[in-house]
């Protein structure tokens, strides 16, 4: 295995937390937010998944769909929603991605979010570090 196949995307899976070309990220840290296939859903994870384009290097690119949560009438009620999506992850350090982009179509207009990989309490989390209006962290 090669330097560029061992690059690794930290997912929030507590099974697998970090992989190579994972299938499904999930990326809000409250489970409100992942990115899969067109038919993934809250209760088939295993299904479909990231198309990943590139992977290695100093980025790595896929399409997919961005799930998100209406949280209507609150979160554990709500229901997941598909948003057809660009992703990008980028800024590898010590075999991981630490910067994750998210390009998806919202309302009817592209909407940006920026990521940043930050190790908290033992755990990797995606914390929010930019958005549509602001330059990549």
């Amino acid at each position: 295995m090669g330097a560029r196949s061992e690059l690794r995307l930290a997912t929030q899976d507590a099974d697998e937390p970090l992989q190579v070309e994972p299938d499904v990220v999930s990326y809000t840290g409250d489970g409100t937010g992942y990115l899969g296939g067109r038919a993934t859903s809250p209760g088939h994870l295993d299904q479909d998944g990231l198309h990943w384009l590139s992977w290695g290097g100093s980025t790595a690119a896929a399409t997919g769909f961005a799930w998100l949560n209406d949280c209507r009438p609150y979160c554990a009620r709500g229901h997941f929603h598909p948003h057809r999506a660009k992703v990008r992850v980028r800024r590898p350090r010590h075999g991981l991605y630490t910067r994750l982009t998210i390009k998806f179509r919202y309302q009817g207009r592209w909407a940006y979010d920026h990521r940043a990989l930050e190790y908290v309490g033992g755990y990797y989390v995606w914390a929010i570090c930019g958005t549509r209006y602001t330059k990549p962290c």
